[in-house]
């Protein structure tokens, strides 16, 4: 918005007896209505995700401190296709950085079963894109 926008509106109140801080919540009242049709609208991703495919739950039994730059996790759980019947049991050892946030530890963790999962839903003639398995870490 620029200066002529301003000198409009200062301009059409000139000749209206307003106090200056009225004067200011009109102009800043008219400004809140003008500026939302400027800007461009949000996306609704979140409103349109499909529903999962297929479904990891995996537990952590262990976490091995290998030295002082990374971590081993033991991890035990299944792996189920709904809709053929196929299920998998999981144990897996999985490397993580030690100075990784716990969030990122987790986030790591999950990353990790759900491209195994893909792996192992595709050699057995399932194939699931790797955003319609859910992961549940406990």
């Amino acid at each position: 918005m620029g200066e002529h926008f301003f000198g409009d509106l200062t301009n059409a109140f000139r000749n209206v007896t307003l106090s200056r801080k009225r004067a200011l919540q009109v102009i800043g009242g008219a400004m809140a209505v003008a500026v939302p049709t400027r800007l461009p609208q949000v996306a609704e991703a979140g409103k349109h995700r499909k529903l999962p495919l297929a479904f990891v739950a995996v537990a952590v039994t262990d976490v091995t401190a290998l030295d002082a730059f990374g971590f081993q996790w033991h991890v035990s759980g299944s792996l189920v296709h709904p809709d053929s019947g196929f299920t998998k049991v999981i144990t897996a050892l999985i490397g993580t950085a030690s100075n990784l946030t716990p969030d990122k530890q987790r986030a790591a963790i999950i990353a990790n079963r759900r491209d195994t999962a893909v792996t192992d839903l595709e050699s057995a003639g399932f194939p699931v894109p790797p955003d319609r398995i859910a992961v549940t870490l406990l």
